[in-house]
């Protein structure tokens, strides 16, 4: 079937449509691209940082159960760097199988990486993960501080809009300006 759908794909790149032409292109990336799963594979377990990157950005845009694998591989790498940016690129994809493995990395990580799992929980708007991500809404890291409290605002509601508003006092500047931005985004529960 995939030799039918690359025939089709290599038809339609000479379509005189532009917008076809642009589609069957990047479905033709994507079709390559999950040719070459095991590549992707290798250079997430053994290549270097900028192999690493590029085959995470490319796993990012491949999407669907193929990219997210090669994204959770890349979650158990030594590199902080490769972590924090299979986290940025995993923040999209809300699936249970993505949320667990981003809440089971929260009590090992620290610094911009653990900042990253906040926001990508936050990104999903599961409210029962509030309290996971309110717990590190005083953290000792004033980038954690803020990327919580960022994450928080998105989850929480009512009483919890407290702890945000507490973090407009701050004594780090990129806590309030994260505050700040948090704040802008409530809106009051509709009256009954």
């Amino acid at each position: 079937m995939i030799e039918r759908i690359e025939e089709a794909l290599r038809t339609l790149l000479s379509d005189p449509s532009a917008g076809v032409r642009e589609a069957a292109s990047g479905a033709m990336d994507r079709t390559r691209a999950k040719r070459s799963m095991e590549e992707f594979r290798t250079r997430i377990r053994g290549g270097t940082v900028e192999e690493k990157l590029r085959a995470i950005y490319a796993a990012g845009d491949l999407g669907g159960p193929e990219g997210i694998s090669l994204l959770l591989l890349a979650l158990s790498d030594g590199s902080a760097e490769i972590r924090g940016a299979a986290v940025r690129v995993l923040s999209p994809f809300h699936s249970p199988t993505v949320l667990k493995s981003l809440w089971e990395m929260l009590p090992r990580e620290q610094g911009v990486v653990l900042g990253n799992i906040l926001e990508a929980l936050g990104a999903s708007g599961r409210k029962e993960l509030a309290p996971h991500v309110e717990r590190f809404i005083d953290h000792a890291d004033p980038e954690v501080r803020g990327s919580a409290v960022k994450a928080f605002s998105r989850l929480c509601d009512g009483a919890g809009w407290e702890k945000v508003l507490s973090r407009a006092a701050d004594p780090d500047d990129s806590v309030r300006a994260a505050a700040a931005e948090a704040l802008g985004r409530y809106t009051s529960a509709p009256r009954p």
